[in-house]
């Protein structure tokens, strides 16, 4: 699908968001301009503009709350234009149909129109009216003005007066490998906090593009099922249609992110007594991306066991280790673009999602509490050197649930990356797991094996058998084998024994639930916005609109058939500690060994001549 240039039509709205309660449906109005306008060029913040497809027709997508059978038309050419055999006036309302064929100066431009239903809307119109700085560099943050819609056209960013409020902080980039598809990823974050689509306030939200997943309901399904089984502080969700500078993105997953707040993840937040000492010492206008870095923080960093990285946060006598920590486990390639983390005894790097500005007290409090629970569900007595058990360390039913779901969801990143934990240090001060989060790679879509796991079969332990994998510092060799948490874990009598437990006491309920009619409803629910997302990104090499939702369906149903599978398979074989059946062959195995040996004394070179930071 490519942007029409030769013709540009796009959709605006012309009632205010306050307008619109009285109103009760907005008035939508068709622009039309011919003659090369490009999407820049046009003055409205919710305009739509129509795309070209493939097989060279248009098409304009339509929001769901949008009437598309009584569109007003405008045109920008003081020549004739014509819709099959009539003449249009500009500002007349016109019933475009499914299809037909603009007349503009003897050439004709056929047209589809494709309905969303069901689902929101979110306009966004970036300062710099392009997405391009922010698609070279995801970091890169630009402002701008959003527009979000329920799927009645109930604007969802009001202020106390009922006067629209359309400021639009940030919005930038996100995700590492969900980042290199064709289909970009973004959060953004509001000037005010609002409760979006029923969801609990806030400022700061992610768009997941979920392009790997021609479904586009993993992660949903994910969420829900965890939210049902009682895992704290699942990600609030709801699918929406986006649009950025007139041009539709397609379906995405507008989610709330793993924070610490009394709305995200309720642990007391470090980073804004962090910040707030910063402030004392430095000035209001202090950017805490300047702090100087101590500890292991350099490209090699992620391969170096036994270190930590963090900032160096000002003396006060407001600082303190006590308050909330946010873990999240990462492949080592990615840490050393990290501010502040660790990486274990046991090779696995995290990274401190909260604090991000972490500092030496703080790290060395974490990631000495987090090695005295790996170094307890490591050892055969479940119990560190310290006489520790695993069990008065972390809490087992969320590590538990997490498990169950995580190999429900048949997950291959799971105990490796995107697998977050989190402590409050002022509460209990015990480790819990979860949030869940990123699964569009889960449930049998990721088809190549691993370890000699086939994660795209429903009917198989995988992360049970999860192994990490890790490179050298001189090449992308993978040499590491060493289990994952999880798969520690599941070699333990009693936590199989728990797993099991919570399987029969409400996991169970809630995974079959998703397998059957909450799966049936959220996929009636977003089909429209599916059909449309399919037909923009050609991802059946197809912009017929029947032939797209037929595959559609397939797909879908492909899914809940994997779904039904899995939770049967769970069901029979949970209750026992499984017995790995991938095994390394001799001479791979040897190989490895060879290449850990000398991976091992390049990291001893790199420490020794303190090499690792720069």
């Amino acid at each position: 699908m490519k942007k029409i240039l030769s013709v540009l039509l796009a959709a605006v709205i012309a009632l205010s968001c306050a307008s619109l309660f009285a109103a009760g449906a907005a008035t939508q109005q068709l622009w039309i301009w011919f003659g090369g306008e490009d999407v820049e060029s046009i003055e409205s913040d919710k305009a739509v503009s129509w795309l070209q497809a493939e097989n060279g027709e248009y098409y304009l997508f339509v929001p769901s709350y949008w009437d598309a059978g009584a569109l007003k038309i405008f045109t920008s050419v003081s020549s004739e234009v014509k819709m099959g055999d009539t003449a249009i006036v500009s500002g007349e309302t016109y019933s475009l149909g499914e299809s037909g064929v603009f007349t503009y100066a003897g050439t004709d431009y056929k047209y589809n129109v494709v309905p969303s239903s069901g689902v929101g809307t979110i306009f966004i119109k970036t300062e710099s009216g392009s997405l391009d700085a922010i698609h070279a560099d995801k970091s890169h943050s630009e402002k701008g003005n959003i527009y979000i819609y329920n799927e009645k056209g109930k604007c969802q960013t009001l202020d106390d007066n009922k006067q629209e409020d359309n400021e639009l902080s940030t919005i930038k980039g996100r995700g590492n490998a969900s980042w290199q598809a064709p289909k970009k990823p973004y959060n953004i974050k509001l000037a005010n906090k609002y409760k979006i689509f029923g969801m609990q306030k806030s400022k700061k939200w992610s768009l997941i593009a979920n392009y790997e997943d021609t479904s586009l309901m993993r992660n949903s399904v994910a969420f829900g099922a965890a939210a049902d089984a009682g895992m704290a502080y699942t990600p609030e969700y709801a699918p929406t249609d986006l649009y950025i500078n007139s041009i539709y993105q397609g379906s995405y997953l507008l989610t709330s992110r793993i924070e610490a707040s009394s709305k995200r993840v309720d642990v007391e937040n470090l980073d804004d007594i962090n910040e707030e000492i910063c402030i004392d010492k430095y000035g209001e206008d202090f950017d805490m991306d300047t702090l100087a870095r101590g500890g292991v923080y350099g490209r090699f960093s992620g391969l170096l066991e036994n270190t930590y990285k963090y900032v160096e946060i000002p003396e006060s006598d407001k600082n303190t280790a006590v308050g909330g920590y946010i873990l999240e486990m990462e492949l080592a390639n990615r840490y050393a673009d990290e501010m502040s983390g660790f990486v274990t005894a046991d090779s696995q790097p995290i990274c401190m999602k909260e604090p991000e500005y972490a500092s030496k007290e703080q790290m060395e409090f974490i990631s000495d509490y987090y090695q005295r629970f790996e170094d307890a569900v490591k050892s055969e007595t479940g119990k560190n050197s310290k006489g520790e058990a695993y069990t008065e360390l972390a809490d087992i039913e969320s590590s538990a649930k997490y498990y169950l779901l995580s190999e429900w969801y048949e997950n291959l990143d799971s105990g490796l990356t995107s697998t977050y934990f989190y402590l409050d240090s002022s509460k209990d001060g015990i480790l819990y797991a979860g949030p869940v989060w990123d699964y569009d790679m889960a449930f049998g879509n990721f088809t190549e094996t691993r370890f000699g796991i086939d994660f795209a079969n429903p009917e198989e332990f995988a992360v049970c058998f999860n192994r990490q994998y890790r490179n050298t510092v001189f090449g992308k060799t993978d040499i590491y084998e060493n289990p994952t948490i999880f798969n520690r874990l599941c070699q333990k009598d009693d936590f199989v024994q728990a797993c099991k437990r919570y399987w029969d006491a409400g996991v169970k309920e809630s995974v079959t639930a998703w397998s059957g009619e909450k799966f049936d409803e959220y996929k009636a629910l977003i089909r429209d916005s599916a059909v449309m997302n399919h037909i923009l990104w050609n991802t059946y090499k197809t912009a017929d609109v029947k032939s797209v939702a037929e595959k559609y369906d397939a797909d879908a149903a492909a899914l809940k058939d994997f779904t039904v599978k899995r939770t049967a398979f769970l069901d029979t074989n949970l209750g026992k500690v499984q017995e790995n059946p991938h095994k390394t062959g001799f001479f791979a195995s040897l190989g490895k060994k060879i290449l850990k040996g000398a991976n091992d004394l390049f990291e001893k070179i790199i420490v020794v001549f303190k090499l690792e930071n720069k």
